[in-house]
């Protein structure tokens, strides 16, 4: 068997998602999610809510996050009773600190040091895949509908997914016709940081807390406004944007924290419904990321979507909670052979390309 690994960071940055990955085939062998150690937490939160930005603490932070991408490798690779020889890469997202592409600079950064992932796990690593991209012209994200080709690349009916994690992001695929998606808007990112502020939990399990709020219709319109979720892709969008300070312009203190969190779980329903009934001619949506588990968003999207079918990825054969993670897998293998992938109708590079920069690993004999 030839294996590699696939690490993607949580949206909720609480945990490391990590796949064991049989390639070619995109078998999913074992998946785990290991937390962040609580200092590593402790400095991500710090840096992306503006408390610490130093050089020196960033850098830290950088190995910090390789500390515990390595930790969850090991973890992974007891958890399949995996050996490190039969490990041919590692893939690495990394955890994403900024990413901008409207200024005149664009830019992205995800840490998690590739040189100490590689050195405490002795096995290559494959990291910074958005870069080339970007340099290529390209949005540098999501990646994700280019996976989804692949996962889906034998269909004879043209299908819609959308991935929900922090941010929202969609595939189009139609035979003999080339894959489009792009970011929509918001995913997770506005619910979670919402009810972690207001009930202290990482995210509303099933919806159920959404569920028994109204949604505020004036407030919700106000947000679909937003001149993001209307501009034409290819775009995409960080979650820094998205943030509870964008939507404390838009609050009124009679809300109530119960009847917003209703209104932000339809405001992701909202945009990704209005996204597929612009752009798609299938009859089949696949959700996949954090957001298939809750119960309140999917039921919405049922409802604004007549004549679709909504389904969980899941049935299609492919885990929708570690599908991210299997994709740097992927990614990782398509690297080390060298094989450049086409990004040009999803980001908008100029060209394809091979993505990532190459970790090896050091043997002293």
């Amino acid at each position: 068997m030839t294996f590699y690994i696939g690490l993607m960071s949580r949206t909720s940055m609480d945990g490391i998602d990590a796949a064991l990955v049989q390639l070619p085939g995109n078998t999913l062998h074992c998946g785990i999610t290991a937390k962040y150690s609580d200092e590593t937490k402790k400095r991500i939160d710090e840096v992306l809510d503006g408390k610490n930005l130093s050089l020196a603490s960033i850098c830290q932070l950088n190995t910090l996050i390789g500390r515990d991408f390595a930790r969850a490798v090991m973890e992974l690779l007891k958890e399949a009773k995996v050996s490190v020889d039969d490990i041919i890469a590692i893939g690495s997202h990394g955890q994403t600190l900024c990413h901008d592409t409207a200024v005149s600079i664009p830019y992205t950064l995800q840490s998690g040091c590739g040189h100490t992932i590689s050195s405490l796990t002795g096995i290559t690593v494959v990291a910074d895949f958005r870069t080339r991209d970007l340099v290529n012209g390209g949005q540098g994200a999501p990646f994700a509908p280019l996976y989804h080709q692949e996962l889906f690349n034998e269909l004879e009916t043209p299908v819609a997914v959308v991935n929900i994690g922090g941010i929202s992001n969609i595939t189009f695929i139609a035979p003999q016709q080339q894959t489009e998606g792009w970011d929509i808007g918001p995913g997770n990112c506005l619910m979670d940081a919402w009810i972690y502020e207001h009930q202290g939990k990482s995210f509303d399990a099933d919806g159920s807390w959404a569920m028994q709020g109204r949604v505020i219709h004036s407030l919700l319109a106000q947000l679909l406004v937003d001149p993001f979720l209307s501009s034409a892709p290819p775009k995409s969008i960080g979650k820094e944007y998205f943030s509870l300070s964008w939507l404390g312009h838009y609050l009124k203190k009679e809300y109530k924290p119960i009847d917003v969190q209703a209104t932000l779980c339809a405001l992701t329903a909202q945009s990704i419904a209005g996204t597929v009934l612009k752009n798609n001619e299938s009859t089949h949506l696949y959700l996949c990321g954090g957001g298939t588990h809750n119960l309140f968003l999917r039921q919405l999207l049922i409802d604004l979507l007549p004549g679709i079918r909504v389904h969980s990825i899941a049935d299609a054969g492919v885990s929708p909670d570690y599908l991210e993670a299997m994709m740097f897998a992927w990614l990782a293998y398509q690297t080390i052979n060298r094989v450049p992938v086409n990004l040009t109708a999803i980001t908008g590079s100029k060209a394809p390309a091979i993505l990532g920069a190459i970790f090896p690993v050091i043997k002293s004999y």
